[in-house]
């Protein structure tokens, strides 16, 4: 059986975001929401790559921020419902 997903994508759209560019894209760290994971310490990691990569503001750091979720942690994520995280306007 085919599940077609209906989640809407819970962050606003974030217009005035430069385009950004993480090469190659398995240097994301990766939260599962597993039990044997510490989220401080995948936080930490997500800040050295944000600064890294010159992601300064908030606004690049959370359109950056899904890009990490897998799993349950990504399942929980889309099940937040459309629109409702945004950015600084």
């Amino acid at each position: 059986m085919t599940h077609i997903s209906t989640f809407e994508f819970p962050m606003k759209d974030l217009g005035g975001v430069t385009q950004m560019h993480i090469n190659p894209p398995s240097s994301l760290p990766n939260f599962h929401g597993l039990t044997n994971e510490d989220p401080d310490t995948f936080l930490f990691e997500f800040e050295i790559l944000c600064r890294g990569y010159d992601y300064c503001t908030n606004d690049q750091r959370l359109k950056a921020f899904p890009l990490t979720l897998k799993g349950a942690a990504l399942r929980w994520f889309m099940s937040l419902g459309g629109n409702c995280i945004h950015g600084r306007t």
